[in-house]
């Protein structure tokens, strides 16, 4: 019987932990952007035939549309889909592409982490001051720490997509 390799069991796990994740999310996107479009067709149908659109549906949207953007980008950051440019990747020496993926995750993580740290800022700063929208009165703060969190979960997912390609070349 041959013993699976150590690299064998950790791509299992990670693999395994962001099935789970998307699991876990991908019914809250789907909602999310279902009762953004519902929402837009009703106030469309009530603002032409009824010239009554719906109270707070702007806000509504978007709340629904921060919800789907920041989601998604826990999705897609553990897809490793974000966009990339390869003009340079056939004169890259194979040697030299584990530290090129390592160093652009890098700096992919240093700029979503300092994104995520500013919108904790922000959320606080919004909560000091209590700003909620203008027409349903939603406070913005939950908004806001919700973007902070999701970026930081995809600073970690980054984090570990950096790691395991360090551990996949060994």
């Amino acid at each position: 019987m041959v013993e699976p390799e150590n690299n064998d069991i950790q791509a299992g796990s990670w693999n395994s932990f962001l099935k789970i994740l998307h699991r876990l999310i991908e019914p809250f996107v789907s909602i999310a952007l279902f009762a953004m479009m519902a929402l837009t067709f009703v106030d469309v149908i009530g603002r032409y035939l009824f010239n009554s659109p719906v109270v707070g549906g702007l806000e509504l949207t978007e709340f629904s549309m921060a919800i789907v953007i920041f989601l998604g980008l826990v999705l897609l950051t553990s897809d490793e889909g974000h966009v990339t440019v390869d003009l340079l990747d056939s004169f890259i020496p194979d040697k030299i592409k584990t530290a090129q993926k390592v160093l652009i995750n890098l700096i992919n993580l240093i700029v979503m982490g300092v994104i995520s740290w500013q919108l904790w800022i922000k959320a606080i700063d919004v909560a000091d001051y209590g700003d909620r929208t203008e027409f349903l009165m939603i406070p913005l703060s939950p908004l806001i720490y919700f973007m902070s969190i999701m970026t930081g979960i995809s600073c970690l997912i980054l984090f570990f997509i950096m790691i395991n390609s360090l551990k996949m070349e060994k």
